[in-house]
């Protein structure tokens, strides 16, 4: 028996996982919490405390009376807390770290879906609303009971938090078997009706043990993140997986990278804190890469860590230009509990690709050619099912999970990502659904037909944008249309950035859209966008993939015109094939 599988026998759940380690690194530094980018004296939590935390919550939590599948939603940003929060409500309950950015809406419809009966949420901030939202999302909610408020700092409301935590004794038992769901997180991005992904104790601890094997993390880390914590990647990839290293997870400031304070002086901050990896996601790591380096000392620094969305292979080498340290991606699905394959950070430069298979997983690439495929996955940190509207989707333990990625795997065992057998849109990590845009245009008076397609984004790697047919004799702006939409959706990641009036939709032989035909549209519209101002040039796409753009040259005053066009379009992952 590997030697994972065997620490994942001996720890199943997200708690006993983290005593482990205090046990053995009791006063090592678990968390460090930054107030903001200048902070010179942080909140730091050793694994003792954080224990002594989570284990105090969990007794606190067991006063409520709750059961073993009530739902705990956690609306906390990137804090000490939330590690807590998300260790006690898995123990006792279903933890459900929840979007902070939601509408009060979309907030209200995920919360039922959870069966909320608990809440832990930010106290009064200025920066961040979200208790004024709770408050109207939970507004006769049936079943939702308590609202527990962490303030930040000597902030009003301090005595709800407090008060709380004096009411009961430490506890540490897990309620039920490690088996049963002991987390929701939302999937399918943005979709028309919430999903939720259902994760066992066993899953997430798995997901934290194997992502720490891939990606190496060495118990004297110092890893920055500024990935939010009701992601799985911060959550548990990132997060959980740190802890289980016995690392130092450091969490800058409550906005993390979308910290204007922390984007502009995030190198300084790397240099102060000691930090040996920076965690961003690409559109983050995008932001900071013109940041000037100044006199910051990063000799401490080994990694750059990104996922979430693929990376610009432009903006990757960037950064190793700029910082002389490897960029290492990592893939994971909230299916698979956050992991599924990771580049190690163990200094070395490797081809961009998506990195190795943990220990436990398995990996098998479907489909009809011999050196491609759709890539599918199973392992211990394999998703339990669905929870929906309509009802729940379990999924069988022996099945194969579906990525929906097309994937090759190189030489070197590497997993290098291809593209999607699918037509979700990635956003910066956000996975949208088309469907549930097209379903809110549809609404519009004026709309007939309506569609979702992907365009390349240089930050963000795809932005939804938005096709439309009118109805016979109706009239309509494109901004008529955008504005309607934007209106009607409650992420804000999933609105569409452009709308783009048609007479007709392209079809299939079957009727159906040839969504194919919108995707080469869209590439070949940004492609239009970084061509100079006197540059003229034909151009199309023939791609089913949509990366590939036919350029017939015309006319551009300066020599180097093409290859500046070269290099902007390969920033947004295209290729330029000159006819």
């Amino acid at each position: 028996m590997h030697d994972l599988a065997i620490r994942l026998d001996r720890t199943p759940t997200p708690f006993s996982l983290i005593e482990e380690v205090a046990q053995r690194r009791g006063n090592h530094p678990a968390l460090i919490f930054m107030r903001n980018a200048a902070d010179r004296a942080p909140v730091v939590v050793t694994y003792r405390q954080l224990v002594e935390q989570a284990a105090r919550t969990i007794g606190a939590l067991r006063r409520l009376e709750l059961a073993e599948d009530d739902g705990i939603a956690i609306l906390l940003p990137a804090m000490a807390e939330a590690v807590v929060a998300l260790l006690a409500a898995s123990s006792v309950g279903v933890a459900f770290p929840l979007n902070l950015l939601l509408t009060a809406p979309a907030m209200r419809a995920q919360l039922e879906l959870a069966r909320t009966r608990a809440v832990f949420v930010l106290g009064e901030h200025p920066l961040l609303d979200v208790r004024a939202r709770l408050r109207q999302a939970a507004q006769d909610l049936p079943g939702l009971e308590t609202i527990i408020e962490i303030p930040v700092g000597p902030a009003r409301g301090a005595a709800s938090w407090r008060d709380f935590l004096d009411s009961a004794r430490p506890e540490a038992a897990f309620a039920g078997s490690a088996d049963r769901t002991a987390a929701l997180f939302h999937t399918g991005g943005t979709t028309g009706e919430p999903k939720l992904a259902e994760l066992s104790a066993r899953n997430i601890a798995a997901g934290a043990l194997m992502m720490a094997a891939a990606t190496r993390w060495a118990q004297d880390d110092r890893i920055c993140s500024g990935l939010p914590m009701f992601h799985v990647g911060g959550a548990i990839s990132c997060g959980l997986s740190a802890l289980a290293s016995g690392a130092t997870l450091i969490f800058p400031s409550l906005l993390g990278a979308r910290d204007p304070e922390v984007v502009q002086s995030i190198w300084t901050l790397l240099a102060q804190s000691q930090a040996t990896v920076l965690a961003m996601v690409p559109t983050s790591l995008a932001a900071v890469v013109d940041v000037p380096l100044e006199d910051a000392n990063l000799t401490m620094l080994r990694a750059v860590c990104t996922g979430a969305s693929p990376l610009p292979r432009e903006l990757g080498t960037r950064l190793t230009a700029k910082l002389g340290k490897p960029v290492c991606q990592i893939y994971g699905m909230t299916e698979m509990s956050g992991c599924c394959t990771a580049q190690p950070c163990d200094g070395q430069f490797r081809e961009p690709a998506v990195g190795f298979a943990p220990p436990l997983l398995e990996i098998g690439l479907h489909g009809d050619a011999a050196d491609r495929g759709e890539v599918h996955m199973r392992g211990p940190n394999a998703f339990q099912g669905y929870r929906t509207k309509a009802g729940r989707i379990v999924r069988s333990p022996e099945h194969w999970v579906a990525s929906g990625d097309l994937g090759c795997l190189l030489p070197d065992g590497q997993l290098r990502l291809m593209g999607r057998s699918k037509d979700v849109i990635i956003r910066g990590g956000h996975n949208i659904d088309p469907l549930m845009i097209e379903e809110i245009a549809q609404q519009h008076p004026a709309v007939r037909v309506s569609a979702a397609a992907p365009m390349p984004d240089q930050y963000a790697g795809e932005l939804p944008i938005l096709y439309v047919a009118l109805k016979a004799g109706a009239a309509a702006t494109a901004e008529d249309i955008e504005r309607f939409v934007a209106e009607r959706i409650g992420e804000p990641p999933a609105r569409p950035k452009r709308v783009f009036i048609l007479d007709d939709l392209p079809l299939t032989p079957f009727g159906k859209i040839a969504r194919y035909k919108l995707r080469q549209a869209a590439a070949v519209e940004r492609a239009k966008g970084c061509l100079a101002a006197d540059a003229i040039a034909e151009l199309w796409c023939e791609d089913p993939a949509a990366k590939t753009i036919c350029v017939r040259w015309i006319r551009a005053s300066a020599a180097d015109a093409l290859e500046r066009f070269r290099k902007s379009t390969s920033a947004l992952g295209l290729t330029i094939e000159l006819q």
